[in-house]
């Protein structure tokens, strides 16, 4: 009887587990984004499966080119424009480092017929959400900021100083929103407090006037 039962527990040990195929009644996809590795070692696999989850985050990890697009450069203005951007990007970063912390290998599992590993990596999509979301806050309090500058300078630079870093700092809110999309298991995303439309046509705006006159002072 005691061999039976032995034998009976080692088989439910070695049965495919319900996460090999991506689903996980242990870590629903409502609660935990998951990643499922495969490799002939187990640090491979775990290593697969924690990079399946931070593909998530690869637009924010990546998006200083992205965020150099949304920035008209004032050649006088050039230098200080870039380190700017440098810094939001690496803000974004950081939020994504932040949220990654969490990830944890859960599970791992040997296929016996094919002597492949597998590993479950899972992250709580609850603290990861509010490590963006915290990021997210801290953008609108900027925005804030640099709004208030442009309406407030009295100089055409400065306005475009200010008008240049709020487009930096909307770009950058908007790639955060996205990534909370995906994390949120609703999709759902934070509001913006400002109607981000109508604020980035008045910076651009801002900006462009400052070409001209840039343009003008050329020709003569």
């Amino acid at each position: 009887m005691l061999s039976v039962m032995l034998c009976a527990s080692a088989a439910k040990a070695g049965s495919r587990p319900d996460w090999v195929d991506g689903t996980s009644r242990q870590y629903p996809r409502e609660n935990y984004l998951v990643g499922v590795g495969m490799g002939d070692d187990r640090a491979t696999a775990s290593d697969r499966a924690r990079s399946e989850i931070s593909k998530i985050f690869t637009t924010l990890v990546d998006v200083t080119t992205n965020l150099s697009e949304s920035e008209s450069t004032a050649k006088q203005e050039a230098k200080t424009e870039n380190s700017f951007s440098q810094a939001i990007s690496q803000s974004l970063r950081t939020a994504s480092r932040k949220a990654l912390e969490g990830v944890e290998v859960v599970e791992n599992w040997k296929d016996g017929g094919t002597m492949q590993q597998y590993a479950l990596a899972v992250l709580d999509r609850s603290k990861a959400l509010a490590a963006v979301k915290d990021k997210i806050e801290e953008f609108d309090k900027q925005a804030q900021q640099w709004k208030s500058q442009m309406d407030q300078a009295s100089d055409k630079v400065g306005k475009v100083k200010a008008a240049m870093k709020l487009l930096s700092i909307l770009k950058a809110r908007s790639q955060l929103n996205e990534e909370l999309r995906v994390l949120d298991a609703g999709g759902k995303t934070v509001p913006s407090p400002f109607d981000e439309a109508a604020l980035r046509a008045q910076a651009a705006k801002t900006v462009s006037e400052l070409d001209v006159i840039v343009d003008i002072k050329e020709g003569k």
